[in-house]
């Protein structure tokens, strides 16, 4: 794996632990930070900084990002000094959805993540707060294709969110069900 690869990874948070060292995540509901979620899974999970990342098959296959109550002028991945010094990756008060959204892609392609592009955009809840739905697309800095979901709020003037990061071609499609349900239990 080459080190910018290593390099974008560990910028959007990927902070990789030895499995057997990563708290075990069962089935079942679980609050993170506040935040309600159900999983029919387990995971290993990981946390840094406020950012919690779950992984069921190592975070280069699949990655979710949760992010709750961020402060405003944090910066979503908040690791790596690129990103830390980028002001376009840096959440602030009164970010409408839309602008969430660009934020976002904006983070991923200061990270490292090429050809970041959103497929499709929809209003949605989560905490019971209004927010964006997003689904993008996105290569690594080797070539290799990935899609994401992303579940969004910035409403009480703080950052939430939920991010899934996969590869396309299997990860994405074989997880995305699971991860539907994950997001429906969060938008309550």
């Amino acid at each position: 794996m080459s080190t910018i690869t290593r390099t974008c990874f560990t910028v959007l948070g990927l902070i990789t632990l030895a499995a057997c060292a990563s708290p075990w995540i069962k089935a079942g509901e679980h609050s993170v930070a506040g935040l309600n979620l159900r999983t029919p899974v387990g995971w290993t999970a990981q946390s840094q900084n406020g950012r919690h990342l779950w992984t069921r098959d190592g975070v280069l296959l699949n990655a979710l990002h949760i992010v709750v109550d961020l402060a405003p002028s944090q910066p979503v991945f908040g690791v790596g000094k690129t990103v830390a010094k980028n002001e376009g990756t840096r959440f602030r008060t009164g970010m409408g959805p839309i602008e969430i959204q660009e934020l976002i892609v904006e983070a991923m392609a200061a990270a490292g993540m090429r050809n970041v592009k959103t497929i499709e955009t929809q209003p949605a809840r989560l905490q019971g707060r209004a927010g964006i739905r997003s689904e993008l697309s996105l290569d690594s800095s080797t070539g290799l294709r990935y899609r994401a979901i992303l579940l969004a709020e910035g409403e009480d003037n703080s950052l939430s969110l939920l991010l899934f990061v996969a590869p396309a071609e299997f990860y994405f499609e074989r997880d995305r069900a699971l991860i539907e349900g994950i997001f429906e239990s969060a938008a309550k």
